[in-house]
C-alpha cells in the first residue's frame, strides 16, 4: 500500500488511483509524490489485469503545484550545480509523465478541484480529462508569476490541444480556466457534477480501452496538425506577434525572462517530434531557474510569502473574536472585515477579548485596541497598528506594527490581518508602518523624476535605515511584503534582495551619483556594511 496514492482495481479492469498525501492539506508535487506516480506507472505497465487508469484526488485540490521544499531545494541546487545535474534533478517528472502517457494504457484524469502547474501537466499527460462543476476546480499553468515556466511537458501539450493562441494566453498570463471554459476550448472532454465525476471517468477509461489508436496522444499521432492560427509559428515574426497580441511591453520581457523562454519552447518546440520539443523545454528550463530573476520570484512570491503566512500560534481566535471599527472613514475598513468573515459589532458589545480598530485616534471603550495606520498617524496609545497595502497583481500585503512587547497587541493585529485576507503578512517594530515608509520614498522618488531603478534604489536604502533602526529583523520576509505590496518590482526580489545583489561598493556608488538629483533620498545610511556582512540573497 502506497502512503500517497490508494488503488483500488475493478472487476472491469479499470484501476482507480487516488491521490491522498498523508499530513496535507492539499496534494503537492514533492520527491515523495514522484515516487510514488512512478511506482504506480510500472504497476499499470506490468499488471495485465490493468486495463485503464482513472486517475484523481482524495483532497479538496486534485494537485495544487510543487512542494515548497522542493521548490527551496531547486533554486539552492540551481546555484551551485552544472547544467546536466539539474536537467537530471528538475526533469524527473517530465520522464515520468512521458512513460505515462506511452503506456499503452489510457490514463483518465478525474479533475474534483484544482489542477495547477504539476498538476494541470499530469492532466495533459492523461488520455483525457473529466472535470466536476464547481467553483472550487480551476486549471491552469501559472509558473509565468513566479518567473518560471511549466517544465514538466505543459509548453508542449497545452499548446497543441487547445491551440498556439490560446495556450500562449494561458502560459504567458498565467490565469486558469473554469471548468465550462476548460470544455469549450477543448482542455477537458467532458464537464460532469460532483456526485458523478468518478463514474463518468470510469466510462471514458473503459470506452478507450479497447483503443489502442486512441490511447495514444495526439501528438504522437503521425497524420495529426496542430492550430497555431494566426500567430504561423513557423515563420519569422513569431515572437513579435505573440507579445503584440497579448501586449506584452518591450520592458516587460527585457526585465521578466520567462516570456522569452516561453515563447521560444513553443516557437522552437512547434514542428519537431515531441521527445525533442521536451528535452529543449528543460534545456530551456534550467537556464531560467538558473537565472537570477527566477531565484528572486521564487523567493519572495513563494517560499518567503508564504513563511510570513504561518505566523506563529496567536491566542486570539480571529473565528469567535468580535470587531468593531471606531472613528470617521471606519466603514470601508468595516466592510473589508466583513468580506472576511469578521464578526463586525457595534463598539458598546466588545468585550475583553475582541479587538478594537480606532481611526484617526479615536478610544475604544473595550477590547483590545488596534490602530488602522494611514497617512504616517503613529499607534500611539493603542496596543498595535495595521497597514494594508492597497491590492496589487500578487495580492495583499498587510504590516502589523508593534510598539515595543505587546503580544495581546500583536495577537489582534494579527487578527485584523486574518480577516484582511492578506498575502503576505509582515510584523514590525516602531510606531509607524514599514510598507508605508516604503511606499511614499518611492512616491517621492518618483515625483522627483527618478527612472524605476533609482525608486528601486532609494526605497533600497529607505528599507536599510528601518533595519538598522531596528524596524524590521526578517529581512526575507520584509523583501516578500514589498513585492506583493507593489512597492517593489518582482524582479528584484525586494528592497534587501537588490541591495545585496548589487554589493556594498557597486551600491554606494550609485547613491552618490544620484545623490545630485535628491540629497534626502539617497543619502548613505552609516552601518550599512554590517547588512553585507550578515545576509545573503
Amino acid at each position: 500500500m502506497d502512503q500517497n496514492i490508494k488503488i483500488e482495481l475493478g472487476k472491469d479492469g479499470v484501476l482507480l488511483a487516488c491521490i491522498d498525501m498523508q499530513g496535507r492539506s492539499m496534494n503537492v508535487f514533492s520527491m515523495d509524490l514522484m515516487d510514488s506516480l512512478e511506482r504506480l506507472v510500472i504497476h499499470v505497465e506490468e499488471d495485465p489485469a490493468v486495463r485503464a487508469v482513472v486517475v484523481t484526488s482524495g483532497k479538496s485540490a486534485f494537485i495544487a503545484g510543487a512542494d515548497l521544499a522542493m521548490v527551496k531545494m531547486f533554486t539552492e541546487r540551481a546555484r551551485t550545480d552544472s547544467h546536466s545535474e539539474l536537467v537530471g534533478l528538475c526533469g524527473r517528472l517530465g520522464h515520468i509523465f512521458r512513460r505515462l502517457e506511452k503506456s499503452g494504457k489510457p490514463w483518465v484524469a478525474a479533475v474534483n478541484g484544482l489542477a495547477l502547474g504539476g498538476g494541470l501537466e499530469l492532466c495533459l499527460a492523461c488520455h483525457a480529462r473529466v472535470a466536476a462543476d464547481g467553483p472550487g476546480v480551476m486549471l491552469g499553468l501559472p509558473e509565468i508569476k513566479l518567473g518560471l515556466l511549466p517544465g514538466a511537458g505543459g509548453t508542449q501539450r497545452l499548446p497543441r490541444l487547445v491551440g498556439a493562441a490560446l495556450g500562449l494566453r494561458m502560459l504567458l498570463q498565467g490565469d486558469p480556466l473554469k471548468p465550462a471554459q476548460a470544455l469549450e476550448c477543448g482542455l477537458v472532454d467532458e464537464v460532469v457534477s460532483a456526485d458523478v465525476l468518478i463514474d463518468a471517468a470510469r466510462r471514458k477509461a473503459l470506452a478507450m480501452a479497447d483503443s489502442p489508436v486512441i490511447a495514444m496522444q495526439p501528438w504522437d499521432r503521425v497524420e495529426s496538425s496542430f492550430d497555431d492560427g494566426e500567430l504561423d509559428l513557423t515563420a519569422s515574426g513569431a515572437h513579435q506577434r505573440i507579445a503584440a497580441g497579448l501586449r506584452l511591453s518591450d520592458d516587460l520581457i527585457e526585465k521578466y525572462p520567462a516570456y522569452t523562454a516561453i515563447m521560444n519552447c513553443v516557437i522552437d518546440g512547434w514542428t519537431i517530434p515531441v521527445d525533442a520539443a521536451l528535452d529543449h523545454e528543460m534545456d530551456i528550463f534550467v537556464g531560467l531557474i538558473q537565472n537570477r530573476v527566477a531565484g528572486n520570484m521564487i523567493l519572495s512570491l513563494f517560499l518567503n510569502r508564504q513563511r510570513s503566512l504561518k505566523a506563529a500560534p496567536i491566542a486570539l481566535d480571529p473565528r469567535t473574536a468580535k470587531v468593531a471599527v471606531i472613528g470617521e472613514g471606519g466603514e470601508a475598513v468595516a466592510s473589508r472585515l466583513l468580506l472576511g468573515r469578521a464578526k463586525v459589532v457595534g463598539p458598546d458589545e466588545l468585550g475583553a477579548g475582541d479587538v478594537a480598530v480606532r481611526m484617526n485616534g479615536t478610544q475604544a471603550p473595550a477590547g483590545t485596541e488596534v490602530a488602522w495606520l494611514t497617512d504616517g498617524v503613529a499607534v500611539g496609545n493603542a496596543r498595535a497598528g495595521v497597514w494594508a497595502a492597497p491590492k496589487s497583481e500578487y495580492g495583499r500585503a498587510v504590516e502589523v506594527v508593534v510598539d515595543g512587547e505587546d503580544a495581546a497587541g500583536r495577537d489582534a493585529a494579527l487578527a485584523v490581518a486574518q480577516w484582511l485576507g492578506a498575502d503576505a503578512v509582515l510584523v514590525s517594530r516602531g510606531a509607524t508602518s514599514y510598507l508605508e515608509s516604503l511606499a511614499k520614498v518611492r512616491a517621492a522618488a518618483r515625483a522627483a523624476g527618478c527612472s524605476e531603478e533609482e525608486q528601486l534604489l532609494a526605497v533600497s536604502l529607505a528599507a536599510i535605515r528601518t533595519w538598522l533602526d531596528k524596524g524590521v529583523e526578517d529581512i526575507e520576509l520584509a523583501d516578500s511584503a514589498a513585492v506583493v505590496a507593489g512597492i517593489a518590482p518582482a524582479y528584484s526580489g525586494g528592497p534587501f534582495c537588490y541591495a545585496l545583489q548589487h554589493g556594498p561598493e557597486s551600491l554606494r556608488a550609485w547613491a552618490e551619483k544620484a545623490r545630485a538629483r535628491d540629497t534626502a533620498l539617497f543619502a548613505w545610511p552609516d552601518g550599512v556594511v554590517s547588512l553585507f556582512a550578515q545576509a545573503t540573497c
